[in-house]
């Protein structure tokens, strides 16, 4: 068993994720007191530290970490945000964390690996140069670094596509992979353009294996059983109003789901289009990216249409949980605050996934990934 600190620890997904692997968490790091709450009935509160990750100073982490994680902000990187990038408030955080990793090298206690997760637009954030920074900040540190592109809906009927960095120690891959160029849905063309725009950036290609094609798990599978009378249903004439105000092509999705197609279920956002308001449906049998619940149109809703009348609500924090594949999380928060706190997290199957994968070999269950010799630069203070 390793340990590993979780910063953005959020309510601990990654945790979730990665624990059953072999790996203990010996710190956890988050600034929303909310998240927090929920954090400490699933987990205890012994090794979270409640505070912005500025105030985070080196000699509060442990000396030991083998894995740290950094699922931080993004709103600077996606296009809720104002493109800010990380010379953003919030997106920027990653940089004092980078600090801190930066301050652990030169005590001599480098993590083995580290895991950035964020939104695809980190890809293309600055056109690529706020990637690029970070990579060249990793290599600095000493660290070589594949880039993964990871969707939810591999592994959960949600779509959540995103970016991962996976930084090791390049003492840790004495003989590691080199590119291989090939596109694939891990590694597409975008991720490829933005590795041969860097030549110098020690960039190695993991063995991970070829992710599943989707899940077999269906969105009616997750639903909870909300009672007719409940009050997150909407009234019948909100519906009617709703469906006669989307535009026809979205209507015809209701209508295929009154006949039956896709188990009768599926979910709707509403959007701002020309001036007004309107419900937009999905129509591939998946729910859309959970979000927090700030804003008109972070909000996620069930269109149901199993029982004679069709019916509308919005999909529950329970529901949340188990589209990020959380079945046994612990809720006993209120719907919205179980939607901030699972809709700003990770997918928790997908991290297993590659975390298996991508580190597993630093357990000592997996071999160290073997082919050509490459040639890393030195470690240098940062």
């Amino acid at each position: 068993m390793s340990s590993f600190a979780e910063f953005f620890a959020g309510i601990g997904l990654v945790r979730e994720a990665v624990e059953p692997l072999g790996w203990h968490c010996v710190f956890a790091n988050d600034i929303a007191p909310e998240k927090a709450e929920m954090y400490r009935a699933r987990f205890g509160g012994d090794h979270l530290l409640v505070a912005d990750v500025r105030d985070v100073a080196v000699d509060d982490l442990p000396a030991d970490i083998g894995l740290a994680t950094a699922s931080f902000p993004c709103i600077d990187l996606s296009l809720a945000g104002n493109r800010a990038g990380l010379a953003g408030q919030h997106s920027g955080t990653v940089w004092p964390f980078l600090d801190l990793v930066a301050g652990l090298c030169q005590q001599g206690s480098a993590p083995k690996a580290l895991l950035f997760e964020n939104v695809t637009g980190f890809l293309t954030s600055h056109r690529g140069q706020d990637l690029g920074n970070v990579c060249t900040r990793l290599a600095k540190l000493g660290y070589c670094q594949d880039i993964t592109l990871v969707d939810a809906r591999w592994f959960v009927p949600q779509s959540r596509p995103r970016l991962f960095v996976l930084a090791v120690r390049h003492d840790l891959l004495p003989h590691a992979l080199p590119l291989s160029g090939d596109l694939t849905r891990l590694r597409p063309r975008a991720i490829r353009d933005f590795q041969l725009r860097h030549p110098d950036l020690p960039f190695v290609e993991l063995p991970l294996p070829e992710p599943p094609l989707r899940c077999s798990t269906t969105l009616a599978s997750i639903l909870e059983d909300v009672p007719v009378d409940s009050s997150l249903w909407w009234s019948p004439e909100r519906v009617s109003e709703t469906v006669h105000a989307m535009n026809p092509r979205h209507r015809s999705k209701v209508d295929e789901l009154r006949r039956g197609c896709r188990e009768g279920v599926g979910t709707m956002f509403r959007r701002v289009r020309s001036g007004r308001t309107v419900g937009e449906l999905r129509d591939d049998c998946i729910a859309g990216c959970l979000r927090t619940p700030q804003g008109g149109s972070s909000v996620q809703f069930l269109v149901d249409a199993r029982q004679s009348q069709l019916r509308i609500r919005p999909l529950t924090g329970f529901e949340y949980a188990r589209l990020q594949g959380a079945r046994d999380y612990p809720i006993s928060v209120g719907r919205r605050q179980a939607q901030l706190g699972f809709g700003d997290a990770v997918c928790i199957p997908a991290v297993r996934w590659l975390v298996d994968h991508a580190f597993g070999f630093l357990l000592g269950e997996r071999s160290h990934p073997i082919s050509n010799q490459l040639d890393f630069p030195q470690r240098v203070a940062a």
